[in-house]
């Protein structure tokens, strides 16, 4: 699944989020589908939601908004096979979100990351930030929110916020998508499932 909305950054709109969340549906319901990639263009990731709509001045819409947001992450975690957020350049606000609801982020070199909720005045959505101390842990998940401070790909990496740096992103992905093919599906699915046992049994979302 690739986001494009190259002229605003890949900026989330509302139409962005009912077209993924019904391309979701359609690809969790295709038997043949093995992993879920989600990609932006070169040089972005996604620039956030579009604030047009985060903040848009009719409360109801911007409700309405939130609403679907939260919806679209949902489906990405309940997701049935492997979903892998692939990052090149700015992933910030909700690109973090939707990258945080995958399993694996794979990221570039020129990849970039921030969440600048506290400079909008916008409360973080629980799920995301359960998400991201699972990841980071709560120190760095603090300071990361608090300053709102866009940290690089070697840092991110540090942090455990992505998981493969790529010199060649490209290339990352094809080997793991070489691999995962080579691999047993229902196995993976299996261990997959375990693996969200673990993480919900250490009091975090699934």
């Amino acid at each position: 699944m690739r986001l494009m909305r190259p002229e605003k950054r890949n900026a989330i709109s509302q139409t962005m989020l009912e077209e993924i969340r019904a391309n979701l549906t359609l690809a969790a319901d295709d038997p043949t589908t093995r992993v879920l990639l989600i990609e932006g263009v070169p040089g972005i990731f996604c620039a956030g939601g579009d604030l047009t709509w985060v903040k848009h001045h009719d409360v109801v819409v911007a409700r309405r908004y939130n609403e679907l947001s939260l919806d679209m992450h949902q489906a990405i975690r309940d997701f049935p096979s492997p979903t892998v957020a692939v990052i090149d350049g700015l992933c910030i606000g909700g690109g973090c979100n939707i990258a945080l609801a995958c399993d694996i982020r794979l990221a570039s070199q020129d990849a970039s990351f921030s969440i600048p909720a506290v400079r909008h005045g916008i409360v973080y959505d629980q799920p995301s930030i359960a998400r991201l101390v699972e990841l980071v842990g709560p120190g760095k998940a603090s300071h990361f929110l608090f300053t709102a401070r866009r940290i690089g790909s070697e840092q991110a990496v540090s942090i455990g916020l992505v998981d493969v740096l790529c010199r060649d992103l490209a290339e990352g992905v094809a080997m793991f998508l070489e691999d995962l093919k080579a691999a047993d599906s229902q196995s993976v699915r299996g261990i997959r499932a375990r693996i969200r046992t673990v993480r919900a049994q250490g009091g975090n979302e699934r």
